[in-house]
């Protein structure tokens, strides 16, 4: 089995949930009243959040930490277990 690279991984997912984040954090002043932006999920999951300038970049940089750190450890779990439960060659 073959192993996963580690930067690559990581560098995918945290890229993609940056976007995923920019993405929805775009949309609050079109959509400002959709049940998503006035719920406090926002300012539970990245603290320190709020819909300033200062407050959604705080979120980009926790979701990008989040992404990384989430991303790495997945790596280093399938890495370790791929390594010991290849089948044995004859």
């Amino acid at each position: 089995m073959t192993q996963l690279n580690l930067k690559l991984v990581t560098t995918t997912t945290t890229v993609f949930a940056v976007v995923a984040y920019l993405f929805c954090a775009a949309f609050q002043p079109l959509l400002p009243n959709l049940a998503m932006y006035s719920s406090p999920m926002w300012a539970a999951t990245f603290p320190g959040f709020s819909w300033t300038l200062g407050g959604v970049f705080i979120g980009l940089v926790e979701m990008a930490l989040y992404a990384a750190v989430g991303s790495a450890l997945y790596v280093g779990l399938y890495n370790f277990f791929a390594s010991r439960m290849t089948p044995a060659r004859i």
